[in-house]
């Protein structure tokens, strides 16, 4: 028999660790971990670094966590096409180079299909978007209209998909807001920016609002300013050296490997089957 949706359900929830509290860990050798509950308060999370900031290993960090807790459900659109990703190039659950844009157009359809037989699911569903600057760059080469398409579902599942359980992670070396639709850079409620914060990003991202001061000047490569919407000050965080990097790269390929593909989740939306893990 198959399991159907039902519109209201209880909500799972998981503490991910975005790093360390940097001035314990630099005076005191104390690891005292910053967290985020994704699910309950935190569904987007926007990290921006300029190359060799840590930011894309950061990241990896997050998504092994996502995935090894078995509380999230995570699709990958790399555009970049990042040699550290090719352990996950046989996984439908992530896409590289120009098929980023059918990985981000079926997550949409994904998400169109949840709000419209209006479910609250259980597991979270995020989109793992590398080098967005990159893949708007490459949409406005072939067409404004696809550039503003893409543009417009991005910021639309920023501003919707809280209340459903579905996210997006996105990744940029700035977080301009000519890269985003009008708000969508306000809705995501997680900012990080990893290494040395320019002066215009330190106003652009919310820091100088309850910083005096940049502190980033000194910060080396994972480590970050954090504002994390609930969460009363600006965090300083430190993310620890990741050793084994392939051994954490073939996990999230495993748990790629053995999740549904998107089109199976809409398929399943669409005929009122559970997707729940």
């Amino acid at each position: 028999m198959r399991r159907k949706f039902q519109t209201l359900i209880a909500e799972r929830t998981m503490e991910m660790i975005l790093g360390y509290n940097r001035n314990d860990w630099e005076r005191f050798s104390i690891k005292n971990p910053v967290q985020v509950k994704i699910g309950k308060s935190i569904s987007s999370i926007l990290i921006a670094g300029k190359s060799g900031s840590g930011k894309s290993l950061s990241a990896r960090w997050y998504l092994w966590q996502l995935l090894h807790n078995r509380e999230s459900l995570v699709f990958v659109a790399d555009y970049k096409s990042a040699r550290e990703h090719e352990a996950y190039e046989d996984s439908s659950s992530y896409a590289s180079g120009e098929k980023a844009f059918d990985m981000i157009n079926d997550f949409y359809q994904f998400f169109t299909e949840v709000r419209n037989k209006k479910l609250r699911l259980r597991q979270s569903y995020i989109l793992v978007v590398e080098e967005y600057f990159g893949l708007l760059t490459y949409a406005e080469n072939q067409s404004k209209k696809l550039k503003t398409e893409l543009m417009a579902k991005i910021g639309e599942i920023l501003a919707v998909g809280r209340g459903l359980n579905i996210g997006i992670m996105l990744c940029v070396q700035r977080a301009d807001s000519a890269l985003f639709s009008s708000g969508a850079r306000e809705q995501f409620q997680c900012v990080m920016n990893f290494a040395r914060c320019s002066s215009e990003a330190f106003r652009m991202l919310g820091f100088s609002g309850e910083l005096e001061s940049n502190p980033t000047s000194r910060y080396g490569a994972g480590e970050a300013l954090v504002l994390i919407d609930g969460q009363e000050s600006i965090k300083e965080i430190k993310v620890p050296f990741i050793k084994n990097e392939e051994v954490l790269c073939d996990q999230i390929r495993h748990y790629l490997h053995h999740q549904p593909s998107l089109p199976k989740l809409i398929r399943a939306v669409a005929g009122g089957e559970s997707t729940e893990q």
